[in-house]
């Protein structure tokens, strides 16, 4: 009875293994499955003119044009590091996206802006928190992803510069233009990567105060005078030579090609963490679980041959 005791001391711990190699197992799917940031849809831009809601993504191809741009469905991080830039410019195709491998002067263009002395051809709307909410010209995503601000369209062309820094000309009534969305500070974040196209006709030739009032705030604004890192064309953007030095901007900066996940990585860096404690937690049962079941076995031999010995004693006894 003794030997099929000791036998039976293996199983259980071949078990008790098994079900440590389990618990790991499980342990480890749960915190990788609650690092994964769940789906989120692709934000959309709805364009009017300022003042006109019934002029719906429409400008005026001789006259600057502001517009009102208003987000919604884009993905709000509290405290999250930048937020979203908001650009007019042209794009090739539907793989223009930083998440896609696009950059600047290659898949998709746009107007620059002076940080020094910006006009609001660009907007900046941060995530609410974020350590560079002060430079926000574009307010905040609001917690339930919407976000609206004013920005101005200077005609249906403008200059943009390739690597190079050569100068190019985008005509916005041979390719199609529109506002552009993108994860700002070169944090790539697809959710907020959209293009929303805007036709061009004339809105003040039949208002001489609003062409003089749009005129003169075309004049005022400052020329584009800051390359991005990109380049290339296409048909309707043309180049020319001899472009002004660049100017550093923080506002403008093109997005930098870093791994779309970038915002999650405070989230997986926390979840490493977590499945490291985890996982030590585990390896620990099983080593306790292999010495349990050594030490049962060893108690269990030292009993089988005690109980031999007396055994043999008591029939050396009866001889």
């Amino acid at each position: 009875m003794t030997a099929r005791a000791h036998a039976s001391n293996h199983p259980r711990g071949l078990r008790a293994f098994a079900a440590g190699l389990a618990l790991a197992a499980a342990v480890v799917t749960a915190a990788l499955g609650g690092a994964a940031a769940p789906a989120h849809a692709a934000g959309s831009v709805d364009i009017t003119v300022k003042d006109r809601p019934d002029l719906v993504g429409v400008a005026d191809p001789n006259y600057l044009t502001e517009i009102t741009a208003t987000g919604t469905g884009f993905q709000s991080i509290p405290n999250g590091f930048g937020g979203i830039y908001v650009f007019f410019g042209w794009v090739d195709g539907g793989s223009w996206a930083p998440s896609q491998g696009g950059s600047t002067g290659t898949d998709y263009r746009y107007v620059y802006d002076d940080e020094a002395n910006p006009v609001g051809y660009q907007l900046f709307v941060s995530f609410p928190g974020s350590s560079t909410e002060y430079a926000a010209n574009g307010g905040e995503v609001n917690a339930d992803g919407n976000w609206s601000a004013t920005m101005r369209i200077p005609g249906s062309s403008f200059e943009s510069y390739d690597r190079d820094g050569n100068v190019t000309t985008v005509d916005c009534l041979q390719v199609t233009c529109g506002i552009i969305t993108i994860g700002a500070h070169g944090v790539v974040n697809p959710s907020n990567e959209s293009f929303t196209p805007i036709s061009f006709r004339d809105l003040y030739s039949d208002d001489a105060a609003a062409a003089a009032a749009a005129e003169a705030a075309a004049a005022a604004a400052p020329a584009a005078t800051t390359p991005p890192a990109g380049e290339g064309g296409a048909e309707g953007v043309t180049t020319e030579e001899a472009a002004p030095g660049p100017v550093t901007t923080t506002i403008i900066a093109a997005p930098a090609a870093v791994d779309d996940s970038g915002d999650l990585v405070p989230i997986l860096l926390g979840a490493v963490v977590g499945v490291g404690v985890l996982a030590v937690a585990a390896i620990g049962f099983l080593v306790w679980a292999v010495l349990s079941s050594r030490k049962r076995s060893a108690a269990a031999g030292t009993g089988a041959a005690g109980a031999g010995a007396a055994s043999a004693g008591a029939a050396g006894g009866h001889a």
